[in-house]
């Protein structure tokens, strides 16, 4: 693009590549501005090759040397020009540093990243953290993480989940990532989000406040935004899993994320029992136990692995 032999299909060919994804764009802006940078540093580079010219003149007499002179001017040349863009590199990029993070089941656990933001991974979430002098990406894997972002104006904070991405603006989210989609819900300030449908449809970034919750699939379709209960959505941070009137087989699905046991639903009528409630995330028994007691279910251990769950026998459930 910059040497302007660049015919109109490769122009054509850029734009579209820039208009595929907002990462694209940012990727050649930054691209863009280290050639500047380059750019300026020509005139240091003809110094150092001048100096090499003038070492190698007045070293030309000595022909019984030549060879080996040859070979250490060879070198400092590459060197200093090597040196020279290493360091150059290193002053826009900065050194990347790159940082995983996972928890098992049933034992989150906050970090703090370098930048002074903070991340609590919830049980059974894997991700992966890059640090660098231009942005702040992390990748979620797996499970369910609470950011709470540091401000930098210089450098975006970035999460990517599945096919989709979530841009802070200055704010507290979760993003949960399952093998149905993605969900993203915020507290505070505004983020947003972009999603890439799989069958090709354009999308638009969409802005989240405090409060407000979205959600997209795997074909990257984003979901309308609607608002959530702040005390329920992220009480795991608080050692507390609160439920109001979801679905069983839901609240079953998120209970067994925090212990070593499998449990199943064995009879889909009872898939949409309304449940409430406040448990424990630390005693999955005990959850089990008050399910049992308040609904017209019957829990049963089958081995350690596995745990299931039935519609109670008439005179149990009356009992």
């Amino acid at each position: 693009m910059h040497a302007g032999s660049a015919t109109n299909g490769d122009h054509g060919e850029l734009e579209t590549w820039l208009a595929a994804k907002p990462e694209h764009r940012r990727e050649y802006e930054q691209l863009c501005r280290m050639w500047n940078v380059l750019d300026r540093t020509e005139s240091l580079l003809k110094g150092e090759i001048a100096k090499a010219e003038e070492l190698w003149a007045n070293h030309a007499a000595h022909r019984q040397s030549r060879s080996r002179w040859l070979w250490w001017l060879h070198a400092a040349t590459v060197g200093s020009v090597l040196v020279l863009l290493l360091a150059t590199a290193w002053w826009w990029t900065g050194l990347p540093e790159t940082v995983s993070y996972e928890t098992a089941k049933g034992a989150p656990r906050q970090e703090t990243l370098t930048d002074g933001s903070t991340v609590t991974l919830n049980t059974d979430t894997k991700l992966t953290v890059r640090m660098s002098r231009a942005e702040r990406l992390i990748r979620l894997e797996r499970g369910e993480a609470w950011f709470t972002v540091s401000h930098d104006e210089r450098r975006t904070f970035t999460v990517q989940a599945a096919n989709g991405t979530v841009r802070d603006i200055g704010t507290q989210f979760i993003v949960t990532k399952s093998a149905q989609g993605v969900q993203v819900s915020v507290w505070e300030g505004l983020v947003e989000v972009d999603a890439h449908a799989t069958d090709g449809a354009v999308s638009h970034p969409v802005m989240l406040h405090g409060g407000q919750q979205i959600s997209y699939g795997m074909d990257g379709l984003l979901s309308g935004i609607v608002a959530f209960d702040q005390s329920a959505v992220g009480s795991w941070k608080e050692g507390k899993l609160i439920f109001r009137s979801q679905p069983l087989k839901q609240v079953l699905a998120e209970v067994a994320r925090y212990g070593t046991e499998d449990i199943r639903l064995l009879d889909p009528s009872l898939d949409a029992f309304p449940v409430s409630g406040v448990f424990n995330i630390q005693d999955i028994g005990q959850a089990m136990h008050t399910l049992q007691a308040s609904l017209p279910i019957r829990v049963r251990r089958v081995h350690d692995h596995l745990i299931v769950v039935e519609r109670a026998p008439v005179s149990m459930s009356h009992r």
